[in-house]
C-alpha cells in the first residue's frame, strides 16, 4: 500500500508540472530550436511569396511567421473589425496603426503590451535606436510605457520642396527667381515660350507637385509663417520666437492662397493639381512638362528611367534643381522636416494574444530585423545578389548593369521585404561604427550634391522642429485627434477651393476663421501648449 501511495503521489506531482516551455535562445541565432510561429497582420501591396527576404529571415531565426498581408485600405477595415471582435493577431504592424490605437488599446485597455522591459532584456539593437536624441521620449506614453516598435530612418533635414527645371531656365535665358513676383514671371515664360523645346508652346505645365506629399501650405513661409500641413503632430503650427503660432488663419496664409489662386487663374498651375494621382503626375513628368515641381527629390516624377540612360542623366540628375526659399518678406521661413532622423513611432505592436514567453520571442525577432546586416538586406536586397558585405556595417551594391527586367522586378524595393515593417538604417560613413552602402565599384559614397545645394539654400531659413510628444492625458490626446481631423479636412478643402477659383477667399476669409474656432482651434492650441510644456 505504501508503494502504491508513493506511485500515486508521483503521478499526481507529474500531472501538476506545467507544459514544457518553448526551446528558444535569449541571444544569438536561431531564436528558436524547434518549429515555432506567431502571426502578423500588416499592410503591403505585394504578396508574401514575392518577398525575397522572408525565407532568408525564417531560415536564420527558425521562426515561420504567419503573415497576414493585404493592401492598406483592406487592412484598415479589417483591423477595426478584428479589434472589435477580439479576433486579432499576435502582432499588428504597418501604416494601419496610429497614435489613437496606442492610446486606446495600449495605455487604455492593455490590448497592446508594454514593451520597454522586454527591450531592455532582449533588444540591444532597438535600445540603441531608443537612445537616439528624442526617440525614447517620443515613444513613451504618458503612463510611462512604450507600446510600439518604431520605424527609424536617417534623413535630410528638409525634403518635399519645389524643384525648378534648370534646363528650361537655360533654354529661355532666365535667371532663377528669388521672389514670388519673379517666380510668376518665370512661370509665364514657361507657359508661353515652348520651354521644353518640343515645338508645342501649349503643353508646358509651369507648376505642379507630387499629390501624395505636395503641401502648398508650407509655402506660406515665403511670407513669413510656416503653416505646413504635413507635420507629424502639429499640422499648421510653428514655433516663432518661442511662441506657438497657428499659421492657417494668418495674413501670410491668406497671401499664399491669393498668390496661388492668381497663378491658377493665369493657367500657370497644373489644372489637375488637386485631383491627380501619383501615376498621372509621374506620367506628365516623364514627358518633360514640368517647370516647377514639388517632390521629395528632383527625379521623383522620372524615377523609373534606368540609370545610365540619357533620360536618367537629364531628368533624374540634371534637369531639376532646388528652387530657393522665395522672399515674399525680408525673413521667410521653411519647414524643418527632421532633425536628421525620421521617426514613425507606431509601426508595430504586440497584442495580448501573446503570452509572456511569446512576447519575448517576438521582441527578439524584431530586434533581429534592426541588426545592420538585416536592415540593409530588407532595404537594399539580399547578400551576394543585391549587396555585398565588405566589413561590419559597410556594404556595397553588386554589379546590376546586366540584369534583365525580370531580375530588376524580382529584387525591386517592394519585393525585398514587407515595406511597412519596422526597421532602422542609415547611410553614414563618418560615424564611429559606420553603416553605409557604397555604389558598385566605388570606395566612398557618391556626394549628395542635390542635398548639399538644398541645405545651402534652405538651411538659413529652417524653422524649429517640434518635438514628438504625447498628450498630457488620454482625454487631451483623444480630443486633439478629433479637433485635428475636423480642422485639417476643412482647411484643405477651403484652400483647394480658393486656389482653384471655386470660391472667393477674400469674401469668405472672416467666416473661415470663425469656423476654425467653432471646430475647436483655441482648445487645440491649449492642448498643444500643455503637451509641449508651454502652458501657463
Amino acid at each position: 500500500m505504501k508503494k502504491l501511495a508513493l506511485v500515486l503521489a508521483a503521478l499526481l506531482a507529474l500531472s501538476c508540472v506545467p507544459a514544457l516551455a518553448v526551446d528558444w535562445n535569449e541571444t544569438g541565432l536561431p531564436i528558436v530550436n524547434e518549429p515555432y510561429s506567431f502571426s502578423i497582420m500588416v499592410d503591403d501591396g505585394g504578396l508574401e511569396e514575392d518577398k525575397i527576404m522572408i525565407p532568408i529571415i525564417e531560415a536564420e531565426t527558425g521562426i515561420d511567421v504567419d503573415w497576414q498581408i493585404a493592401p492598406y485600405a483592406v487592412q484598415t477595415e479589417k483591423l477595426g473589425i478584428a479589434l472589435s471582435s477580439g479576433d486579432y493577431c499576435d502582432v499588428i504592424a504597418g501604416w494601419i496603426l496610429g497614435d489613437q490605437h496606442l492610446i486606446d488599446m495600449g495605455m487604455g485597455d492593455q490590448t497592446f503590451l508594454p514593451l520597454e522591459e522586454l527591450f531592455e532584456k532582449y533588444s540591444p539593437e532597438i535600445m540603441e535606436v531608443l537612445d537616439k536624441p528624442g526617440v525614447r521620449a517620443s515613444m513613451t506614453l504618458p503612463d510611462g510605457h512604450i507600446y510600439s516598435i518604431p520605424y527609424v530612418v536617417n534623413e535630410p533635414e528638409v525634403f518635399y520642396i519645389p524643384y525648378i527645371n534648370q534646363e528650361w531656365l537655360d533654354r529661355l535665358g532666365l535667371e532663377t527667381p528669388t521672389t514670388p513676383e519673379e517666380l510668376k514671371e518665370v512661370l509665364i515664360a514657361f507657359r508661353d515660350q515652348d520651354a521644353n523645346g518640343n515645338g508645342d508652346p501649349s503643353d508646358e505645365i509651369p507648376f505642379s507637385g507630387d499629390p501624395n506629399n505636395m503641401d502648398l501650405a508650407k509655402l506660406a513661409g515665403w511670407w513669413g509663417v510656416n503653416a505646413a500641413a504635413q507635420k507629424t503632430q502639429f499640422p499648421y503650427y510653428s514655433l516663432v520666437d518661442g511662441e506657438l503660432v497657428f499659421g492657417a488663419n494668418t495674413e501670410a496664409y491668406k497671401t499664399m492662397i491669393l498668390y496661388f489662386a492668381d497663378l491658377y487663374k493665369e493657367g500657370l498651375i497644373d489644372p489637375e493639381i488637386f485631383t491627380q494621382d501619383v501615376s498621372m503626375w509621374s506620367s506628365k513628368g516623364k514627358q518633360d512638362l514640368y517647370g516647377v515641381d514639388i517632390s521629395y527629390g528632383p527625379g521623383d516624377a522620372h524615377d523609373d528611367f534606368p540609370e545610365g540612360t540619357e533620360e536618367y542623366e537629364k531628368y533624374v540628375k540634371n534637369a531639376m534643381w532646388p528652387l530657393p526659399v522665395l522672399k515674399g518678406v525680408e525673413n521667410p521661413v521653411y519647414q524643418r522636416t527632421t532633425n536628421g532622423v525620421t521617426l514613425f513611432r507606431t509601426q508595430a505592436v504586440i497584442t495580448d494574444k501573446a503570452d509572456e514567453e511569446k512576447a519575448a520571442i517576438i521582441v527578439r525577432w524584431f530586434d533581429y530585423l534592426f541588426t545592420p546586416d538585416v536592415s540593409w538586406q530588407t532595404s537594399s536586397g539580399p547578400f551576394d545578389i543585391c549587396i555585398t558585405k565588405l566589413s561590419e556595417g559597410v556594404y556595397q551594391e553588386t554589379d546590376q548593369s546586366e540584369w534583365t527586367d525580370e531580375q530588376k522586378e524580382k529584387y525591386s524595393w517592394g519585393n525585398r521585404f514587407v515595406t511597412s515593417m519596422p526597421r532602422y538604417y542609415h547611410n553614414d560613413a563618418s560615424v564611429a561604427t559606420p553603416m553605409v552602402c557604397l555604389p558598385f565599384g566605388k570606395d566612398a559614397p557618391d556626394p549628395d550634391l542635390q542635398n548639399e545645394m538644398k541645405m545651402e539654400l534652405y538651411g538659413p531659413y529652417l524653422d524649429t522642429r517640434f518635438p514628438e510628444v504625447w498628450g498630457t492625458s488620454e482625454e487631451d490626446t483623444t480630443r486633439s485627434t478629433e479637433i485635428r481631423a475636423d480642422l485639417e479636412n476643412y482647411i484643405k478643402t477651403k484652400t483647394a477651393q480658393w486656389i482653384a477659383g471655386q470660391a472667393d477667399c477674400e469674401a469668405e476669409w472672416d467666416a473661415y476663421c470663425a469656423q476654425l474656432e467653432t471646430y475647436g482651434l483655441s482648445e487645440l492650441t491649449e492642448i498643444n501648449l500643455r503637451a509641449l510644456g508651454m502652458a501657463d
